[in-house]
């Protein structure tokens, strides 16, 4: 299934189960990338660190390779969010540039907590599309509203199980 072929300069993939949406996402990447497209974006991967509850996250660079740590050290108690904020916008700047090396699409693993606050991707999403870049993003339905507010009906919404059949039947 291609998922380009959308109606609008944002593709939605909307989904409930993260790590479902995580390898739905990598298997269109990889597909992608064999048919030549120039990928600028950030995926998230999660690594786990021994004696801690909560994994550490880190985003690739698609355009570099790169990884950037976005997680704060909050010792091996902590319970609630560990973004760092800083680290995040870092990778953003850093992916940016990807954008201006002639990128045809720009991917992001998700539409998350950050850019529902007003922060986070939201202006790596809006230079992308300055640039005529087209955007495919992650979105879980608990930030559908909060994402839709944002994209004012520019984007084309997928569900994810929509993605993964397709991808199932290709396979």
């Amino acid at each position: 299934m291609q998922i380009l072929d959308t109606h609008g300069p944002i593709t939605a993939i909307v989904y409930a189960s993260g790590a479902e949406f995580d390898i739905v996402l990598r298997d269109q990447i990889a597909a992608m990338a064999r048919r030549g497209l120039r990928l600028a974006g950030l995926i998230q991967h999660r690594r786990a660190v021994p004696g801690r509850r909560k994994c550490d996250m880190e985003l690739e660079d698609l355009a570099t390779g790169l990884r950037h740590g976005i997680s704060e050290d909050r010792g091996a108690a902590a319970q609630g969010c560990a973004l760092d904020t800083d680290g995040l916008l870092r990778a953003c700047d850093a992916a940016a540039a990807g954008l201006h090396g002639g990128a045809d699409l720009l991917v992001l693993s998700r539409f998350g907590k950050a850019e529902v606050a007003g922060g986070g991707c939201r202006g790596l999403i809006a230079r992308a599309l300055d640039l005529g870049v087209p955007v495919l993003i992650g979105v879980p339905e608990n930030h559908l509203a909060a994402f839709r507010e944002f994209t004012g009906g520019l984007a084309h919404e997928i569900a994810l199980r929509v993605c993964a059949g397709a991808q199932a039947a290709e396979g």
